[in-house]
């Protein structure tokens, strides 16, 4: 599509035609630019072959930095002619190369300066002083060759430099944007005016041909961002006619229209994305893709302007006398609205005194159904990708950085342009996505589960819940004092001063200075990741043990304790997390600003921190836990009449599986077997094999295997269902949930080993995580309709996972727990009964408990 040209030559690696281009345009006296950040290129430098080494951006950035002959040695402290020396002897996992195992960067780089070469060194072994360093390179002289002759890049590939050929030329523009969109680099088909399908290109531009998409060219910079103006010009909204309603006397023929219309799509513009603090600052308002008003309620004069060059008209906020007609209109429920994460225009409008009714459709949803593994489900790249229609973003209107202004300061026709665009765009997908939610039934799962868990994640969202300031202070002392003990503790065992926080210092401290087996390797050396240290600790090391004592604790403290006490809102003094719908492509819901479905309860610190989680004074938190559900549901999808039967029986599930597995009566078995049997169960849900499991058990793959066929010998039927999904991925390309939500499953069709057999577990796992979703998705629903029917003062607040947590007064508790228990035991009919675990208390903690 760019036109770059592809050199490939048969049984060589890229590396090698790179070295061979680069050294036959060298002897030319030409001059290459290899741009890599792989450090094996290092060896090509020279007087006519220079690195580019293009960086990376995120939180750790690094700049894109030249390497010649002059600097070339500040990386890996060698000259370019002994980098492929040193890089046999320090090896490199990632790429099989062994290298000397025993001799480190540091080491190489002395022996280097000391000898010369590899051959010097491997003739001088036995005269080396280092005993280990020695012992290593006579041991392993024939490593040492074998790495170097690895690591060395071929510069005579059978490819002969043609430069003519290597001239830039115009790239494919249709191809571009065609290949772009696939693979959903939305902001790079934006800037270059184009649409999802390659036919788009045109349509983006369309109107009175003002604007015109940016041209694509042999200078790179043609891809870099237009300004906010160059995007301004472009007539890129949809094709509807905007009218701004600013007079109270335009507002009854708008309602008006409004009640006519079968659906009703809305936006909201904020002064914040936080509902609780969010001014309602203008509303559009749609009655089809063509008919759209902007509403506005608090635009203001630029800062330092007493007037505008256009007077400011407001219409007066949605609870004044003035605007009660429309209102009323939001109110009504037989008026259908729609609207993308329309969760969030919902709080925004409680907010400013109105209850949304009526809420029957949300954009952003309907795509997650029919595409649940699409990487976003924002509605300018719906918009682009399935309307062929690019939208201006909000620093288009509002600028960005400094010179970002706050959008009650957006002139009121340009907040009108970019406001209403959304909510013609949401009607415009409603028509669009229509044919795929029924020819795929994902209609009923649109309807049924997901719109109407929206209201119930409103109000949770919108309670939000309280915490106990006073302990989380007191927390925060005692872990402030534990990591200092710990950093003490690390450093006398250490041995010498240990910045804990540097994984290059632990890396240097653990495996050069007090010699522990190199279990793994990064790109910068050793690793010191938890694996790595839990390996370590494993074989009595107790360095890595208090290194992962004092991660642990420090992650409790800056996730936690003292993070969550800085998200009370001040306005409520409650903490308001956000629940997502589209976060994974199993349907589970997950929490973010914060994340309160993460809490850890394993440990007894992390225990504490749900104690801090406390209701309303006076009330009491009632908790609702599903016991083993996904293994029920294993149970029901499989079939199998073992399985099924142990759950009939009742009592302890891991306690009957090991019975079935060990062949023995259920009183016979003791601890260990249950344990045992309790990680296979679940280790059988997640598709782990013999290697995960030996690992968990403490015991041999072989061991482990054993244990395996064992119990898929007794659970047939579970082995059975597990190869029935893998094969149903493989046919039709997805596997479903009980209630026909689909996960498709790509990865399953690759050639890749690894990527096969992640879409294989994926596959296995899918049904019974997504139907494990639904079924609390389901009974929140129900819950949430029973207490509104019972006129009951007790909330849902919290939902994690397979638990819900709610507070409510004492009294409410005999009524709240019959109500719970049996939502959430009859939701769904099994063949095998749903259990659900009711707790009452004081805080979290009391009430799990």
């Amino acid at each position: 599509a760019f036109r770059i040209p592809l050199i490939t030559v048969r049984g060589y690696e890229a590396d090698d035609v790179i070295g061979t281009l680069a050294s036959q345009a060298a002897e030319r006296g030409l001059r290459s630019v290899i741009v890599s950040g792989d450090k094996d290129f290092y060896q090509l430098i020279g007087p006519n072959v220079v690195l580019l080494n293009p960086g990376r951006g995120g939180p750790a950035a690094v700049e894109e930095t030249w390497v010649d002959e002059s600097n070339a040695a500040d990386r890996l402290g060698v000259s370019p002619r002994q980098v492929v020396d040193f890089l046999a002897l320090v090896g490199d996992s990632s790429d099989n190369v062994p290298g000397v195992k025993g001799i480190g960067e540091k080491g190489a780089q002395k022996l280097l300066a000391d000898y010369g070469d590899l051959d010097n060194i491997l003739s001088h072994a036995a005269e080396v002083t280092g005993k280990r360093s020695r012992e290593a390179l006579l041991a392993q002289a024939e490593n040492a060759r074998l790495s170097r002759e690895l690591v060395t890049i071929k510069r005579d590939v059978p490819v002969e430099l043609d430069v003519g050929d290597l001239v830039l030329r115009e790239p494919d523009r249709d191809a571009v944007i065609k290949l772009l969109s696939e693979l959903e680099f939305f902001s790079l088909v934006k800037r270059l005016g184009g649409s999802s399908d390659g036919q788009g290109i045109d349509r983006a531009v369309e109107g009175d041909g003002a604007g015109q998409a940016p041209a694509l060219s042999a200078d790179p910079s043609a891809l870099l961002p237009a300004t906010a103006d160059d995007w301004l010009a472009l007539d890129d909204q949809p094709t509807a006619q905007v009218t701004i309603i600013d007079d109270p006397g335009q507002l009854p023929e708008l309602v008006e229209r409004l009640r006519a219309a079968p659906l009703v799509a809305l936006d909201t513009e904020t002064s914040s994305l936080e509902p609780h603090d969010a001014e309602l600052i203008g509303l559009s308002l749609a009655a089809s893709p063509t008919e759209v008003w902007y509403l506005p309620f608090a635009h203001r004069p630029p800062s330092g302007e007493l007037a505008a060059p256009t007077p400011v008209r407001n219409l007066a906020p949605l609870d004044d006398f003035a605007s009660a007609s429309v209102a009323a209109l939001l109110r009504d429920p037989a008026v259908r609205k729609a609207g993308h994460n329309i969760k969030y225009d919902w709080q925004v409008l409680q907010g400013a005194g109105v209850e949304l009714g009526g809420v029957a459709w949300d954009s952003m949803l309907a795509s997650f159904v029919l595409d649940p593994g699409r990487r976003s489900h924002a509605i300018d790249n719906l918009s682009l990708e399935h309307l062929g229609r690019a939208m201006r973003s909000y620093e288009d209107v509002a600028g960005k950085g400094k010179a970002q202004i706050p959008f009650a300061e957006v002139p009121i026709p340009v907040a009108a342009a970019y406001c209403g665009a959304d909510s013609a765009t949401v009607l415009a997908l409603h028509d669009f996505f229509a044919p795929s939610l029924q020819s795929t039934a994902m209609e009923p799962l649109l309807r049924e589960i997901e719109m109407p868990l929206v209201e119930v994640l409103t109000d949770m969202e919108w309670d939000g819940i309280a915490i106990d300031r006073a302990l989380f202070a007191r927390l925060g002392e005692e872990l402030g004092a534990d990591l200092r003990r710990l950093e003490a503790e690390c450093a006398r065992t250490a041995g010498c001063e240990l910045n804990v926080n540097s994984p290059r210092q632990l890396a240097t401290v653990l495996f050069e200075q007090h010699q522990l087996p190199v279990l793994k390797r990064t790109k910068t050396g050793p690793s010191t990741d938890a694996d790595v240290l839990e390996q370590l600790a494993a074989m009595g090391h107790e360095l890595p043990r208090l290194i992962l004592e004092y991660r642990e604790l420090q992650k409790l403290k800056s996730t936690y304790v003292d993070t969550l006490p800085e998200r009370i809102n001040p306005r409520t003094g409650r903490i308001h997390t956000s629940y997502s719908q589209t976060g994974a492509a199993t349907g589970r819901l997950s929490s973010s600003e914060p994340n309160l479905q993460n809490i850890p309860i394993r440990t007894a610190r992390g225990e504490a921190i749900r104690r801090g989680f406390i209701p309303r004074p006076g009330w009491v938190f009632l908790v609702a836990d599903y016991s083993q559900i996904e293994l029920r549901l294993m149970a029901h999808l499989s079939g199998d009449p073992a399985f099924i039967e142990a759950f009939r029986q009742g009592g302890d599930i891991h306690r009957q599986t090991a019975a079935l597995i060990f062949n023995i009566p259920v009183e016979q078995v003791t601890p260990e077997m249950r344990a045992r049997a309790k990680t296979i169960n679940f280790a059988t849900i997640y598709g782990q094999g013999p290697f995960a499991l030996s690992r968990q058990l403490g015991i041999s793959q072989e061991e482990a295997r054993a244990f395996i066929a064992r119990y898929f010998e007794r659970f047939a039927g579970v082995r059975a269902y597990l190869d029935q999904q893998v094969r149903l991925a493989r046919e039709q390309g997805y596997v479903e949930t009980i209630f026909k939500r689909r996960r498709y499953v790509p990865e399953i069709r690759e050639r890749n080993f690894n990527m096969r057999a992640y879409g294989e577990r994926t596959a296995q796992n899918s049904p019974l995580q997504g139907s494990a979703a639904d079924l609390i998705k389901l009974a929140m629903i129900h819950i949430h309709d029973g207490l509104a029917e019972r006129s009951l003062q007790s909330r849902m607040l919290l939902q994690v996972h397979d638990e819900l947590l709610f507070e409510g007064p004492p009294e409410e508790v005999d009524t709240m727990r019959e109500l719970v228990c049996t939502e959430m035991e009859q939701v769904v009919e099994l063949r095998v009964p749903l259990v659900v675990d009711i707790g009452v208390g004081k805080n979290w903690l009391e009430a799990k408990h």
